[in-house]
């Protein structure tokens, strides 16, 4: 027999051979095929090539099975890696190799194929010139960056914002914003992912409003009430030390003090949504020394990554430096870049 005949029956044998995928058996005895992305939030991710990504909820799965290992994570922080095999109604069994099979209920799934922790955020630019009978320039930039664990929850931020103006019947430019800072925050979480502590520092430099350095480093609770992709609102609470040193050579403050601060972000859809930021500080060096700030707005998706967006600042200050107005309040219009 000519060699080339074998090849040509194992060719024809692979071609007729069922294609290999994973399959999601429904409680109503459908079964779809595919690959199995992901399994998390009580969705599982399957792609399919007739109807490419499709989301099923994991509470009308009954069983699934896999051609491939997978990474299955349980609630109880065991991670496990194998094939799966189809089992009873509401679980699975993961293929361990030689350490045998092990049956695990969809009540004690966390996670499939959870993907790795990474950084997601924003930047945000704003930027002003006018010409002519006025003759002024506006800058500010925002950085937003937050990695989000099982447990824990990492945010960090910066500012910048700068104006001048030139005063048109002598034409002497004055600055009459000028202003940068950085904020960190780390939360850890407990069981049932809603109470958390976390610890905080802020700092500042604010030159219109003579604050040379504005120090905050502290520590509390918070409770997350919503975080879902529609609602994200968190509220906590702490003490901590607040350090303020004022360019115009009063008093340094450096007293102990008490925060409060909630966040809230709601969106409508996947291209309209509304934030709103607060946060309080009690000085106990003082009794009237308090500091609020709020920033709150709306951001406009424009494309998978670019965004507009228009907020408020806020910020009052009960004891402001000598000859400053206790209230800031400035509004911007910008653009900014998602990653």
């Amino acid at each position: 027999m000519p060699r080339t005949l074998p090849l040509a029956f194992a060719f024809a044998a692979v071609a007729a051979s069922p294609a290999v995928a994973d399959s999601v058996k429904l409680k109503n005895g459908d079964t779809l095929t595919g690959t199995i992305v992901s399994v998390a939030d009580g969705k599982v991710a399957l792609k399919t090539d007739a109807a490419g990504h499709v989301t099923i909820d994991l509470a009308q799965v009954e069983t699934i099975a896999t051609d491939a290992p997978i990474t299955v994570d349980l609630a109880d922080g065991t991670r496990i890696m194998g094939r799966a095999v189809a089992g009873e109604a509401g679980s699975f069994s993961v293929e361990k190799g030689d350490a045998g099979t092990l049956r695990i209920a969809f009540a004690e799934l966390d996670a499939i194929n959870k993907p790795p922790r990474a950084w997601t955020g924003s930047l945000t630019a704003a930027f002003t010139s006018s010409h002519g009978n006025t003759e002024n320039v506006a800058s500010a930039l925002d950085a937003h960056a937050e990695n989000r664990g099982d447990r824990d929850r990492i945010i960090a931020d910066a500012w910048y914002r700068a104006t001048r103006t030139e005063d048109q019947s002598t034409g002497d430019t004055a600055t009459t914003e000028n202003k940068l800072g950085v904020a960190g925050k780390y939360d850890y979480f407990f069981e049932g992912k809603e109470y958390y502590v976390y610890a905080n520092t802020r700092a500042e430099k604010d030159r219109l409003a003579e604050i040379d350095l504005r120090f905050v480093l502290g520590a509390g609770g918070g409770y997350q009430f919503l975080e879902t992709p529609s609602d994200q609102l968190r509220a906590e609470g702490g003490l901590g030390w607040f350090y303020e040193n004022y360019g115009d050579g009063t008093d340094t403050v450096s007293d102990p003090s008490g925060r409060m601060a909630a966040s809230y972000a709601h969106h409508w859809n996947a291209a309209h949504s509304f934030f709103d930021d607060v946060e309080a500080y009690k000085i106990f060096g003082a009794h009237d020394d308090y500091l609020v700030r709020n920033k709150g707005g709306f951001r406009q998706k424009l494309t998978d990554s670019f965004f507009a967006q228009e907020w408020v600042e806020y910020v009052w200050d009960s004891t402001p430096a000598a000859g400053k107005e206790r209230v800031d309040v400035i509004y911007y219009v910008g653009v900014g870049w998602t990653f």
